[in-house]
């Protein structure tokens, strides 16, 4: 039997494409967890009242935008990979460290569209001060981030 690991947070979301399985449904609900445990528990840290109204008029919107963000940066990397493969040939990106080399731009990139899309949008009808709003946004890019692009698929 084949081992599948779920990283939520830390999954891809071009890998939706590339192995194209049932394991996207257990990922899905994963994922809409663990955004909704960064939104409870930062809006507990940082004092909000109503932590569950707040999660109820953006957990949604942050949760579409972590797949829109992902899907950006995963852009990125395959950007970056055409590019290599044209100007290096030779090079197995595939393998670490260029794997790893190749997606770090990715996952910044993921981890800012995180930050700005939801300091834009996600928090908009929620009554929070410009501060909040930007710490909920940062502490969701930091958490959330799709740092299971850093590890290579091959050796």
């Amino acid at each position: 039997m084949k081992n599948n690991r779920l990283y939520n947070v830390l999954f891809p979301a071009w890998l939706f494409y590339l192995f194209p399985t049932g394991v996207w449904l257990l990922i899905l609900p994963g994922n809409f967890l663990i955004d909704s445990i960064v939104i409870y528990c930062a809006a507990r840290f940082f004092n909000i009242s109503e932590c569950v109204s707040l999660w109820k008029k953006s957990i949604l919107k942050v949760w579409i935008i972590g797949f829109i963000s992902d899907i950006i940066g995963a852009l990125l990397i395959l950007a970056i990979y055409l590019l290599s493969d044209k100007f290096c040939p030779g090079w197995n990106t595939f393998n670490f460290p260029g794997a790893t080399i190749i997606a770090i731009p990715g996952v910044l990139l993921s981890a800012v569209c995180i930050f700005f899309i939801n300091r834009r949008f996600a928090f908009s009808q929620c009554g929070l001060d410009d501060t909040t709003i930007t710490r909920l946004s940062r502490t969701l890019a930091l958490l959330t981030a799709p740092y299971a692009m850093l590890i290579p698929l091959y050796g």
